[in-house]
């Protein structure tokens, strides 16, 4: 179920993406009474994000919050025999259908008289929570610190000091094999140096997994940009970064990111547009869930 991406409060059917405009917020109001409230970034900001009914159609749509009417009360019902769930509305006890049993993305999302069909089941998956919090991964990589270590030690991803590298960028970062060993002094994490490694290391911390794992996508289609969400890492002109927000318009977010700007230096919440950098767009790591913290 998607919080369509138009600014129109419409509620659709659509392919899985993972992100924010597909994911909803369940709260309990009772006993088997919820409310739905999408965590899209527009809707958010608009205030007219909970799943509601018409009064006088078979619309569903968004609309701000109002504790007296039933039209954003929920029942959820399991159906034992397959997992699916029933949300039928408390309003006029229809439930959550897609028009026409249709199977095609944007179809819209309508109420209507329960016949246990399949246009009729849904499906709740939890989202995970991260293995490392947004707070956390700033307290470790403090925004305006510099992520290196002297040449005279190890390479530490963990290593923060106050001051960029005097060495950057001056060719002495590979090793003998031609290998990104971050020995020059200039962080690497996994054979990937500075922005690089940094980004890839966030999401590491952050799911547990490295961006090469099946559990994320691999894209280099530019249009994958207008899903992006909060945990994807994101490569283009050269540089790597990590989304950590999303803003309300949805075609800007946030980032995390090191060496940009300066050297060695960690920045977190750049605001970066996809139309500024589609053009030197050069792929993206679909994280495995939405990053929420």
């Amino acid at each position: 179920m998607d919080a369509e991406n138009a600014g129109n409060f419409n509620v659709i059917q659509y392919n899985y993406h993972g992100a924010l405009n597909q994911a909803w917020k369940i709260e309990q109001i009772s006993t088997n009474v919820y409310r739905l409230e999408s965590q899209n970034p527009y809707y958010q900001y608009q205030g007219r994000k909970y799943l509601s009914v018409s009064e006088y159609t078979d619309d569903v749509d968004l609309f701000y919050i109002n504790s007296t009417y039933t039209t954003q009360r929920w029942n959820i019902t399991l159906n034992s025999s397959d997992g699916t769930f029933t949300i039928k509305s408390l309003w006029d006890n229809k439930v959550l259908q897609v028009e026409n049993s249709s199977t095609t993305s944007t179809a819209d999302i309508i109420k209507a008289t329960s016949t246990g069909s399949n246009s009729q089941k849904w499906y709740f998956e939890k989202i995970p929570t991260p293995k490392t919090s947004k707070i956390a991964l700033e307290n470790s990589l403090p925004d305006g610190k510099f992520w290196n270590h002297s040449p005279s030690d190890s390479n530490s991803v963990t290593s923060i000091r106050s001051s960029e590298c005097t060495h950057h960028g001056t060719g002495v970062c590979k090793n003998a094999n031609g290998v990104y060993d971050g020995a020059c002094g200039c962080n690497s994490y996994s054979n990937s140096i500075q922005c690089n490694g940094f980004a890839k290391y966030i999401a590491k911390l952050t799911f547990g997994t490295d961006v090469w794992a099946s559990a994320w996508d691999y894209s280099e289609d530019e249009t994958s940009l207008y899903f992006v969400k909060p945990g994807d890492y994101i490569r283009y002109n050269g540089h790597s970064v990590f989304v950590v927000d999303i803003n309300p318009d949805v075609y800007t977010f946030l980032v995390a990111e090191c060496n940009f700007g300066q050297d060695c230096v960690i920045k977190w919440y750049r605001t970066i547009s996809i139309y500024d950098i589609m053009d030197t767009f050069t792929h993206i790591y679909k994280s495995p869930y939405v990053f929420i913290s």
